[in-house]
C-alpha cells in the first residue's frame, strides 16, 4: 500500500536525518514516486507527520502488548521493553522528538502528550499487575507513581545535557533499573538481578 510506504520511509528519514531538514522532495526522491502521489495521501508535512507519529505508537503499543504477553512477570516485561526500547531509540529520535516540538508545537503538544497520556496508563497498569503478582510493593499508590515515572523521563532521558555526556543506552538503563528497584519486593529485585547478570 502506498500510503503505508511513505509513513514507514517518512519515519524513517524523520530519524535519520530530522523533520526539519527533510523535505518533500526528498521523500519523493528516497521513495522513488512524485510528489503528487505523495500529496493525493497527505496534505502536507505536517499532516504525514501526525501520521507518522500515530503508525509509530500503535507500533509501540502492539509490541508492548506481544511483550507483555510473553513474558512471565511484570518485572521481566518492564526490563525487555526497556532494553529494546534503549537499541531502538538511540540519538537520532530524542533529535526527532525535539524538532517536532521546536518547529511544530501544536503536533507536539496534541499527539506528544496523547502518547504520554497513553504511557501513564500503561505504567499505572503494569503497577497494578505486578502488586498482584508480588514483585511490587503493596503499599504503592500506582496513579501517583506512574506520574512521577512519566515525569521523570520526560526531565531526564529528553535531557540535552546529559545525553551529551552519557549514551542514550546507560541514561534510559540507569533510571528504569532505580525506579524499578525501588518499587520491587525482595522477589521483584532478584529478578532484576538475574536480568542484570544475563545482558553484562
Amino acid at each position: 500500500m502506498v500510503k503505508q510506504r511513505i509513513i514507514e520511509e517518512a519515519s524513517e528519514l524523520f530519524g535519520r536525518a530530522g523533520v526539519k531538514s527533510t523535505t518533500m522532495d526528498d521523500l519523493s526522491r528516497h521513495l522513488g514516486i512524485s510528489k503528487r502521489t505523495i500529496y493525493e495521501n497527505f496534505k502536507d508535512k505536517e499532516d504525514l507527520l501526525v501520521s507518522c507519529i500515530a503508525a509509530f505508537s500503535e507500533n509501540n503499543k502492539n509490541n508492548f502488548d506481544k511483550l507483555l504477553l510473553e513474558a512471565d512477570n511484570v518485572v521481566e516485561a518492564i526490563l525487555v521493553v526497556m532494553q529494546k526500547s534503549a537499541e531502538q531509540a538511540a540519538q537520532r529520535q530524542i533529535s526527532m522528538v525535539t524538532d517536532i516540538k521546536k518547529y511544530y508545537p501544536q503536533v507536539f503538544k496534541v499527539n506528544l502528550a496523547r502518547i504520554s497520556n497513553d504511557k501513564h496508563k500503561n505504567i499505572r497498569d503494569l503497577l497494578e499487575r505486578g502488586i498482584k503478582e508480588g514483585v511490587f510493593r503493596d503499599d504503592l499508590n500506582p496513579e501517583i507513581v506512574a506520574y512521577f515515572f512519566c515525569q521523570n523521563e520526560r526531565t531526564n532521558v529528553f535531557n540535552d545535557s546529559i545525553l551529551e555526556k552519557f549514551p542514550f543506552t546507560e541514561v534510559f538503563e540507569n533510571m528504569v533499573i532505580t525506579f524499578l528497584r525501588g518499587v520491587c519486593t525482595p522477589k521483584g529485585i532478584k529478578i532484576i538481578d538475574k536480568y542484570k547478570e544475563n545482558i553484562h
